[in-house]
């Protein structure tokens, strides 16, 4: 199990728009359905490289065809102070140096709006843990 102390922050409201496309995607390959559209940002004290379990490939997301990127989405199951939620990381986020929200930031997405249930703002310090065996699986596994 690896547990992250994290602090929300405001992201670059891209999210929802480019997600919009691929969120029942999200949803079957994760096994997590209802998904609230958009994400919560959390800057964590540590770069962090995504091990997906599941991805959206560059030929099934959208964006890439407004974009040149031709970005794979990792996801990866964890809990989000105690909820099931998902980490959505784009692989360019994870190149280089301070690429877009780089590699020390966690977009996450769940059934609930997390900054509504949870009461968060900027700057709110909250718990995200990942890689945890029976953190939760989907129904199928």
């Amino acid at each position: 199990m690896k547990l992250f102390l994290g602090t929300v922050t405001t992201g670059y409201g891209m999210a929802t728009p480019n997600l919009n496309p691929v969120l029942s995607l999200i949803e079957s390959r994760i096994g997590l359905p209802d998904l609230v559209p958009g994400t919560l940002n959390v800057s964590i004290p540590e770069d962090y490289i995504v091990p997906p379990d599941a991805l959206i490939l560059p030929h099934e997301y959208p964006f890439n065809s407004q974009s040149n990127l031709r970005e794979t989405i990792k996801l990866r199951r964890c809990l989000v102070a105690g909820f099931k939620g998902v980490i959505v990381r784009p692989d360019s986020h994870e190149i280089g140096a301070g690429q877009f929200h780089g590699k020390a930031c966690l977009e996450l997405m769940g059934q609930v709006h997390f900054r509504s249930a949870l009461d968060l703002n900027d700057g709110s310090i909250i718990e995200v843990q990942v890689e945890g065996r029976g953190l939760w699986l989907p129904s199928s596994e």
